[in-house]
């Protein structure tokens, strides 16, 4: 267990997973040329006053983006684009038979919505507060659709044994699987972020894939060459959601190294952007102190 200050996260859903939601259902209502994503569930986790307003009307969701791509650049793209990258990886693995995904710290992901199908056992691993809000959406979405078969798994990172609370819901460490760890390793400790791998290394059967995401090296302390990495370093700290790691390159891959997982790409914000808009109809920044990596179990 790793000892950290009171958290937000101890008493309530997670704010940014709530922001990242309204982001991606505002990012929906975009006209078709321009839209990054096509999620139409994630309004429905959507509470807080002020962002359905702006969920409201197209154009003040088209506004609060661009208002929001000036101030963060390169923040919205990312949130958008790793979900593009995490649909193919789990497409992919679909189409390579591999039958277990796990969502790590899902928040109000959407992917068991979207993407879930017979067979495909779905687990979603995140802190109890924040699944207390999701599980009874999630039971409405799905009440016309069977489908898709949903673990719900309740950890934090900071607190509990990984392994211990995804075995003890019926995962299988005999099989290969899909771990999506979206949105997370920026918040988490260093010794959090090492404990996590670990776990991982220890219940992966070689062949399983990992996609996750990470801040690039001097964000959690203010110190980049980008003025909107230090702004949302500050408004999440604000928030009582601080960022407290972050690697380079190089760093993040040995850190999967040590962990038995062999490093196969990394994608900073600029790299999604030339992968899924080279044209860059979305107008986004490609600001890249945000990254996405893959890597897979030896």
């Amino acid at each position: 267990m790793v000892a950290v200050a009171d958290r937000r996260l101890d008493r309530t859903a997670s704010l940014t997973a709530q922001l990242n939601a309204a982001q991606r259902a505002a990012e929906t209502l975009r006209p078709p040329g321009r839209r990054l994503i096509d999620d139409p569930y994630s309004r429905h986790f959507v509470e807080h006053p002020a962002l359905r307003a702006v969920l409201a009307h197209p154009r003040l969701a088209d506004a609060a983006l661009r208002g929001i791509d000036r101030l963060w650049g390169g923040l919205h793209a990312h949130i958008m684009l790793r979900v593009r990258y995490a649909d193919d990886a789990f497409d992919a693995v679909i189409r390579d038979g591999i039958d277990q995904v796990v969502l790590l710290g899902a928040g109000f992901d959407t992917t068991s919505l979207r993407r879930g199908t017979t067979g495909v056992r779905v687990f979603e691993v995140d802190a109890p507060t924040t699944q207390a809000h999701k599980w009874p959406v999630v039971q409405r979405l799905l009440s016309a659709r069977r489908e898709c078969e949903i673990t719900w798994v309740p950890c934090d990172f900071e607190h509990r044994v990984l392994r211990e609370c995804l075995i003890g819901s019926g995962y299988d460490p005999s099989r290969p699987s899909l771990i999506i760890w979206l949105g997370v390793t920026p918040y988490l400790t260093r010794g959090a972020i090492d404990a996590t791998l670990a776990d991982l290394a220890e219940i992966c059967a070689p062949g399983s894939r990992l996609v996750v995401d990470y801040i690039r090296a001097g964000v959690a302390a203010g110190r980049t060459p980008w003025k909107s990495a230090d702004r949302v370093a500050r408004m999440v700290a604000r928030r009582g959601e601080p960022y407290r790691s972050d690697f380079t390159e190089a760093g993040f891959d040995a850190v999967l190294t040590d962990h038995l997982f062999k490093p196969r790409e990394h994608l900073p914000v600029e790299g999604l952007l030339n992968r899924y808009d080279p044209a860059r109809r979305s107008g986004l920044s490609g600001d890249s102190w945000l990254a996405v990596a893959t890597a897979i179990r030896v």
